[in-house]
């Protein structure tokens, strides 16, 4: 049926009416309304249509429209196309019902922008409790919005970078041919916590942690039904790099820092030279391990090579740098030169013999470490030995490949 072009003529003027009204009679309530920066705007249920009868500067500055535009409409010429049918049908429901409403909702303004808004409608009432008018409130919440979109983001991409670490800490544990079936396990394990868990990465080294302790057990195992001597020594050799592994894991998942995915590098190495006092007996005091680091942030991927190959480095001196019971330090250096950074592990023991061992482990960890952080290996041992690696301090990619 079509309206009535008189009724419509006299709602409107009605309307009209009623916004003049409610400007001229607003009084004290009109200029607070006016000040405050919430956009705010008052309807009267009372005319067809449940027109806007006043609006303030604030609701003008936030969807871009004219006084003029905006009295006389319905709000609900702000609804956006992403806006659920369901918003309008809820809040004329609670209108009827003479109840108050808050919801969140998109909008658009006049140039296209969506805004994201707190809406709050409460009826008014007079002497007699007739609702004479509603009044609503916006508050602008397009920025939270944004920020939980850009996390809901970044959590997407935080998993991905999850299964890429784990697979790649898969890969390097498979090399260790002695120890395949064991880790291959412990890493399946860790595989399925990882899923479960998209953004914390201080579970994962303490996971890490705990299955490398498990393989140390079971080396150990196995180390007491030997009867070889070479085959002993190679295994105490490996579980003496797990459980330094597993140090560097559990150091990384004790960080107080919130930064879960960047370390500390000098309060990290100094603590890690006090690990190793694992390897030295209480009354052994006559070798010193001393770290000296700049204030050197790097992210957790080498953060963890750069302690395989101070770690390798500072077992190696212990071991064989000062025999026959001899006094000595072991320095740990770490600093910034320039774009690059210079990890440096110098002793002054005996030096290093006439004829070098070649292709043991440890120097092939070093070396493989070393090209991992894109980074060059220099090594001198006349008086005392000094292992150098400088690498990149921005960690970009090797061109050469």
């Amino acid at each position: 049926m079509e309206p009535d072009p008189q009724s419509t003529d006299a709602d409107q003027g009605r309307a009209e009416d009623r916004i003049n009204a409610f400007q001229r009679g607003g009084g004290p309530f009109v200029a607070a309304v006016e000040a405050t920066r919430m956009p705010m705007v008052v309807t009267d249920p009372t005319v067809s249509g449940n027109p806007i009868v006043y609006v303030n500067q604030s609701f003008i500055d936030l969807f871009s429209y004219s006084r003029e535009e905006v009295l006389g409409q319905n709000y609900f010429f702000l609804a956006g196309p992403d806006t659920d049918p369901e918003v309008e049908r809820h809040i004329r429901a609670a209108m009827m019902a003479d109840e108050p409403l808050d919801l969140e909702v998109p909008l658009r303004a006049k140039d296209g922008r969506e805004v994201w808004a707190a809406q709050f409608v409460s009826p008014v009432h007079d002497d007699q409790g007739r609702v004479i008018q509603h009044f609503a409130s916006f508050w602008d919440i397009t920025r939270r919005v944004r920020a939980e979109r850009r996390a809901r983001r970044l959590n997407v991409v935080l998993e991905s970078r999850v299964r890429e670490r784990t697979q790649e800490l898969q890969t390097e544990l498979d090399r260790r041919r002695a120890l395949e079936g064991v880790l291959t396990e412990s890493v399946r394990e860790k595989d399925k916590l990882l899923g479960q868990r998209s953004v914390l990465l201080h579970e994962v080294n303490h996971r890490a942690k705990n299955s490398i302790a498990m393989a140390i057990s079971m080396l150990r195992l196995q180390m007491a039904r030997q009867g070889d001597s070479g085959v002993s020594e190679a295994l105490e050799n490996a579980i003496q790099r797990l459980d330094h592994l597993a140090r560097i894991h559990e150091l990384l998942y004790r960080q107080d820092s919130n930064d879960v995915q960047s370390v500390d590098m000098a309060g990290y190495l100094t603590e890690l030279c006090q690990n190793f006092g694992h390897l030295r007996s209480p009354q052994d005091q006559r070798i010193e391990l001393i770290s000296d680091a700049d204030d050197i942030t790097l992210d957790v991927d080498r953060a963890i090579n750069v302690a395989l190959i101070a770690g390798e480095a500072i077992t190696n001196a212990l071991k064989h740098a000062f025999p026959d019971k001899r006094r000595g330090a072991v320095r740990v250096g770490l600093h910034q030169e320039g774009g690059d950074v210079l990890l440096s592990i110098e002793d002054n023991g005996v030096g290093l013999p006439a004829t070098r061992r070649q292709g043991s482990m440890g120097m092939r960890l070093i070396e493989g470490m070393a090209q991992s952080l894109n980074g060059t290996l220099a090594s001198k041992g006349h008086r005392g030995t000094q292992i150098e690696v400088q690498f990149p301090l921005s960690g970009r990619n090797n061109p050469a490949g």
